[in-house]
């Protein structure tokens, strides 16, 4: 392309370059190539996932690629080095003002590039545009259905990118083609991984996003980046360590003297020894289960006001393993375990998203909670650094992991119902296993608990 890139101006259209590199590497590829149109870096791969480009390492095993290799020598390029994720495969896309598409080319291997003549005819006055938004096939439907029930069982499949790309064959792309402006969204944990992608998701659909974050250098860094890579400039941030319930108390105030339309209970944290919070809780169970439980009670008047008001509880598979624990969930007479703390703090957030659920059902407030797979998010990789190191081929991107959250907080069909548990947009079981199983009296024995404990006082 860049060599006719005369002919792409001709016909009145600009070449925009999005590279997955630094802005060093960027530079230097700009003058390598003597480019002197827009150049954008994207290395955390938010355009590449949007424009649905392939990702992996088969991919650039290809036969044909000593043909792409040779073609690109003889056209005068050579691959002196790498930057950004290797993995990545790239495409073309003829867009028009206005955001019309006439042409979409997803490469299919390494070297592998759209022919410039198809570029051409798609930049024509009269080229067709490309259906946008349409259902998926049935076929594609029934095949992700079909592969779902082989691949479900296995776990590792299921929960990481593989089960990912299988279960969203079946995603109706219609469900997230929304306009959330004048709806205002909390997301608590937003400054990295799944609580950053949700936030950076919700305001590119137009929304008010509030990040509740306890560092606010690491808040306002990724405040400006949703910013900048949204263009929208209604992000907000807000210091909060939902652990902490004094905190907690101070703040709800002000997030309640408007409508509350999303709360996303993201904040998490997986600990190696106990520590106890300034109200004597132990901090796993604060941040996951109690200093949650308190934030939506207080802005519970806030939801109430809301036309559509969602509350997402962000769980985890792990919860699984576990069945609610309300012997010694204070982690006081047992020897401190952190992943299975963490575990049963996830269960009991099921627990208490189908308590609340029932709670707000008259008010018209959707509760639900999800599991978002093995995602490869920073929490991964410091707190379980040697699952981290035996599954990172399998994990999911955070965007991937988050996407049921942004589907619960944000599209009509998942407003239609309350109280669901919800896995890649499909609604769960929330047990496997018979011992796992919590009676009707003890769910309710978490509420009062976890209220107790929300008032400053024992259990």
């Amino acid at each position: 392309m860049r060599d006719r890139i005369r002919e792409i101006r001709a016909r009145g259209a600009e070449l925009v370059i999005v590279g997955n590199g630094n802005r060093s590497f960027a530079t230097a590829f700009r003058a390598d190539f003597g480019l002197d149109g827009p150049l954008f870096c994207d290395p955390e791969l938010h355009a590449y996932r949007a424009a649905g480009l392939r990702r992996g390492r088969v991919e650039l095993l290809s036969p044909r690629l000593p043909v792409h290799a040779l073609r690109a020598l003889r056209a005068g390029s050579r691959q002196v080095g790498v930057q950004g994720d290797a993995w990545q495969l790239g495409g073309a896309f003829v867009i028009r003002p206005g955001g019309a598409l006439t042409y979409r080319y997803a490469s299919r291997e390494a070297g592998d590039h759209a022919p410039v003549d198809e570029i051409l005819q798609a930049l024509a006055p009269d080229a067709p545009v490309l259906a946008e938004g349409t259902p998926p096939s049935p076929l594609a439907a029934l095949a992700g259905r079909v592969l779902a029930r082989l691949v479900d069982p296995t776990v590792v499949a299921s929960f990481g990118r593989t089960g990912f790309a299988i279960h969203s064959l079946s995603f109706d792309p219609d469900d997230l083609d929304v306009d959330l402006s004048g709806r205002r969204c909390l997301v608590t944990g937003a400054n990295a991984g799944l609580g950053y992608e949700t936030a950076l998701a919700l305001a590119d659909l137009g929304a008010r996003v509030v990040l509740l974050c306890r560092s606010r250098e690491r808040g306002e860094a990724a405040r400006e980046r949703i910013r900048e890579q949204t263009g929208n400039a209604r992000v907000e941030l807000e210091v909060l360590d939902v652990s902490e319930l004094a905190a907690v108390r101070d703040l709800a105030p002000k997030l309640a003297s408007e409508p509350v339309d999303v709360l996303v209970h993201n904040a998490g944290s997986l600990a190696s020894e106990r520590e106890a919070t300034t109200d004597g809780l132990e901090r796993t169970l604060a941040t996951h289960v109690v200093g949650p439980h308190l934030l939506t009670r207080l802005l519970r008047p806030a939801l109430e006001r809301s036309d559509d008001a969602r509350v997402v509880w962000v769980s985890s598979g792990g919860m699984y393993t576990r069945r609610l624990e309300l012997e010694d969930p204070q982690w006081t007479e047992r020897d401190f375990d952190g992943v299975i703390s963490y575990a049963e703090a996830k269960r009991a957030q099921v627990v208490l998203s189908r308590l609340w659920a029932e709670e707000l059902r008259d008010a018209g407030v959707r509760v639900h909670a999800m599991h978002p797979g093995w995602a490869d998010t920073p929490g991964v990789q410091q707190s379980l650094p040697a699952f981290h190191r035996l599954t990172r081929a399998v994990l999911r991107s955070p965007a991937e992991g988050a996407d049921t959250i942004v589907w619960l907080a944000a599209s009509r069909r998942a407003g239609e119902s309350t109280g669901g548990f919800y896995f890649d947009r499909e609604r769960r079981g929330t047990h496997w296993l018979p011992f796992t199983r919590e009676s009707e009296e003890e769910r309710r024995e978490l509420w009062r608990r976890v209220e107790a404990w929300s008032e400053g006082k024992g259990a």
